[in-house]
């Protein structure tokens, strides 16, 4: 069993060989590098529009509340002008200046959103650009990926062609823990023990697992939990 699972990872090291060249590929990162930005575009967009519409709804509130004031600076300004009493001048006047003050400082509020409001419209025009630049890397490095991955099926069809037979002569249990393995990306799987070690992490090896292995057994490793076998 042993030598059969063996050949199987040696021929299975030729497939993980394809899929890292793959994985690896400056075309996959770019493919993947614009997929992942043009996943995020509409959650962008939506933030962009809800912050656009939050600093409109804040810019129309300011001017309503500095027409209102205005209005009311207007009525106080007239009443100054027919006012004979100097107290009662007095006091308008200083409601007066407190008017402008509450204008003059809700122009400054005005004047602040407006910025972020341009800013908002500069981030939109960039995500826009970035979208189309990503749109146009995606087209490019997915035909590259695809043609370097077309590339390599038949060779990587004949691979999966001579696994399917050799693991007929692999135990059915067996094969799926290795397999296991495989998918959890641990490779190599099978490691031959070094004395009554393991041959992966050098974790000492019990009595009772060094019997099985003499035995022909192969067992999994309680520390690394790769396969272990004892050469004959």
């Amino acid at each position: 069993m042993v030598k059969e699972l063996l050949a199987y990872q040696e021929e299975d090291a030729l497939l993980r060989a394809i899929e890292q060249d793959l994985q690896g590929s400056e075309e996959r990162k770019k493919t993947a590098q614009a997929r992942k930005f043009l996943e995020g575009v509409d959650e962008n967009l939506a933030s962009l529009d809800k912050k656009a519409k939050d600093l409109s709804g804040l810019y129309e509130s300011i001017s309503v509340k500095h027409k209102e004031l205005g209005e009311t600076l207007k009525e106080i300004a007239g009443a100054i002008e027919g006012c004979e009493d100097e107290n009662a001048a007095s006091y308008l006047h200083k409601k007066a200046d407190e008017l402008l003050g509450k204008l003059n400082a809700l122009q400054s509020q005005a004047s602040a959103l407006t910025e972020d409001m341009n800013a908002v419209l500069r981030s939109y025009q960039k995500l826009k650009a970035n979208t189309k630049a990503a749109q146009a890397q995606y087209k490019e490095f997915k035909a590259k990926y695809d043609e370097l991955k077309n590339g390599k099926e038949d060779e990587r069809k004949a691979i999966e062609a001579k696994l399917a037979s050799l693991e007929k002569s692999v135990d059915g249990a067996l094969m799926e823990k290795y397999k296991s393995k495989r998918k959890d990306k641990m490779f190599p799987i099978l490691f031959e023990v070094k004395g009554n070690m393991c041959g992966k992490c050098l974790m000492e090896i019990s009595m009772a697992d060094v019997n099985k292995l003499k035995s022909g057994e192969i067992i999994e490793c309680d520390n690394c939990r790769c396969l272990m076998y004892k050469k004959d």
